[in-house]
């Protein structure tokens, strides 16, 4: 008999937990990281501070924990993407419906990619980005590719090359949002890892008119 109340126990502080992140967000949307205290974020909640330490350790904590909700969302969309794309569709499909969810999230979520990604970004929030991010692009390449036999760079050294040049891409456009369009970055994205950087640039060496 007891079962069922520890159940229901565990349901409320789960909602609990939930609506700090809701509330959390919201506050940082329109007061900022720095400047939202705790007890603006629990009086946004609806709930004490002593509650709020008992789901979290600081507000370092808290965006912690919004940013890795943020990344398991963000994942469970991008492995969803076969619902997008053709059953026979190419890898650059792939990987450009993929980088469009990503950059669509960004622009969603303009503050917390600020506290993330920003020129004043937490390096160990930006280190468990890095390090999700490239976990996800080799179980994604694992999942979607068959493996060349005796390639020359294996899965994890791709899956990491992929994700950091992502994970710098949305670094800069969350300080550039309006440079360009979230489907612009995605696109400009799948060109470089299906064409690579040497197609943007004339070396001079071989342009000798130009020197």
């Amino acid at each position: 008999m007891t079962t069922p109340a520890l159940d229901r126990h565990e349901q409320r502080k789960l909602e609990t937990r939930q609506r700090l992140l809701d509330a959390a967000e919201q506050v940082f949307s329109r007061m900022g990281y720095e400047a939202a205290s705790v007890l603006d974020i629990t009086e946004a909640a609806n709930v004490s501070k002593r509650t709020f330490y008992l789901h979290f350790d600081d507000k370092e904590d808290l965006v912690e924990s919004l940013a890795m909700r943020g990344f398991i969302e963000l994942r469970a969309q991008a492995e969803d993407k076969d619902n997008l794309v053709p059953p026979d569709h190419t890898f650059q499909e792939g990987m450009y419906q993929v980088a469009l969810l990503v950059f669509q999230y960004v622009e969603q979520h303009p503050q917390l990619m600020q506290i993330v990604f920003g020129r004043d970004g937490s390096f160990r929030l930006q280190a468990m980005a890095r390090e999700f991010m490239a976990q996800a692009w080799e179980e994604n390449i694992m999942r979607e590719c068959k493996w060349v036999p005796n390639a020359p760079v294996p899965p994890m050294i791709v899956a990491n090359a992929m994700a950091g040049i992502i994970f710098q891409l949305m670094c800069w456009w969350s300080q550039h949002p309006n440079e360009y369009t979230a489907d612009e970055m995605a696109k400009m994205y799948v060109s470089l890892l299906s064409n690579g950087i040497e197609v943007n640039f004339i070396h001079h060496s071989l342009n000798p008119e130009d020197s």
